[in-house]
């Protein structure tokens, strides 16, 4: 991951980056992108594939949340 990468993803996703910004993005992401892809396969091997999040989040119908 290079500056320049990052300079044209935030652009082509509209999002401004100031000054010196994309080379401290670029060293995030050239360590947090293959972490992630290296969960993302782990996690989507044939022995992991029955797990659930711990955390489940569930939405009351209005009338029960008390709005």
């Amino acid at each position: 991951m290079t500056p320049d990468t990052v300079r044209v993803l935030a652009a082509a996703a509209g999002l401004p980056l100031g000054p010196g910004r994309d080379a401290i993005v670029a060293g995030l992401l050239a360590v947090w992108l293959p972490a992630a892809n290296e969960l993302s396969l782990k996690m989507s091997a044939a022995e992991h594939q029955d797990l659930l999040p711990v955390t489940v989040f569930a939405h009351l119908p209005p009338d029960e949340e008390g709005c």
